[in-house]
């Protein structure tokens, strides 16, 4: 009979019970398939600016004041302050796109609902930027973010996030194809006297292979099997990831280097011609005949 402590599970934090759980979502990925609904049979009602948030009672108000058949709908997801409807069959998604838009009273107030492309959903490690100064624009934005990425090709979508009422915020989205080796570092950067803090979104994922929290091993950079970017200093001793310039005189010098390499190159080429002339003349005529 096995003692208790042998039949004891281990402490969820310890790498054993970790590479168990990543085995087991490997097992559930395996087994379970996951097929996407097409792309004509989804409708996307994008949240009214009106509005300050959609929530289900309200998309149960919206469907009360649309004519469909409840059997036709598969369900609904929320996506980015909106709702996406998935329906059966592409005949009924247009039966309902059709009834767009209309109008919604929503307590006091009447709000028109519209349809809309479905947002693009980016796979990858999301994270989400704090405290940026303002103003601060979205190609700053994205420089930040290939700043701190291992690759400035890993960041695949960046915005910058606004209120519910349209304006702009000081937090930003940024996603990555692979994890950011300097956010698992840390996670804060001074920025012109701003703290800037940076918040992995999906905080519950845990890797496996680096043992870190806020991404998957499929977005690991162990994974990937990439390295640290060179990061060069210049003669006064600021860092950069690309090349110092080259002062004038220095260029100078390469090029009067470069020159008297040519020079010399020539000089040894005209000296093997004239060598190889030397000797052809030099050498005896052969006959054809035998020699007595």
């Amino acid at each position: 009979m096995a003692s208790k402590q042998d039949a004891a599970l281990p402490s969820p934090n310890s790498k054993i019970a970790k590479t168990y759980f990543a085995n087991v979502s490997s097992i559930i990925s395996r087994s379970i398939t996951i097929k996407a609904p097409a792309s004509d049979c989804q409708v996307y009602v994008p949240r009214p600016s009106s509005l300050t948030s959609f929530t289900d009672s309200t998309l149960d108000a919206l469907l009360d004041s649309v004519k469909f058949n409840d059997d036709d709908m598969e369900g609904y997801e929320h996506r980015f302050g909106g709702k996406l409807i998935t329906f059966n069959s592409s005949e009924a998604a247009k039966s309902f796109l059709v009834q767009l838009p209309v109008d919604v009273v929503v307590g006091k107030k009447t709000h028109r609902f519209h349809s809309g492309p479905p947002p693009i959903i980016h796979s990858g490690v999301r994270v989400r930027v704090m405290g940026l100064p303002r103003p601060f624009s979205a190609e700053q934005l994205e420089q930040l973010g290939q700043a701190i990425a291992l690759d400035p090709s890993h960041l695949v979508h960046y915005e910058m996030l606004h209120s519910r009422r349209g304006k702009p915020t000081d937090k930003g989205l940024l996603i990555f194809e692979v994890c950011p080796f300097a956010l698992l570092v840390s996670k804060t950067l001074n920025l012109g006297g701003y703290d800037i803090q940076f918040i992995f979104l999906n905080r519950e994922t845990h890797c496996h292979e680096c043992g870190h929290t806020g991404h998957t091993s499929e977005f690991c950079y162990l994974s990937h099997e990439v390295a640290l970017p060179t990061i060069y200093v210049d003669n006064d001793g600021y860092p950069s990831f690309s090349p110092p310039e080259k002062k004038g005189k220095e260029k100078d010098k390469e090029k009067e280097k470069e020159k008297s390499k040519d020079s010399n190159s020539k000089k040894s080429n005209s000296n093997e011609d004239d060598t190889a002339a030397e000797a052809d003349q030099k050498a005896p005529n052969k006959g054809r005949g035998r020699n007595r």
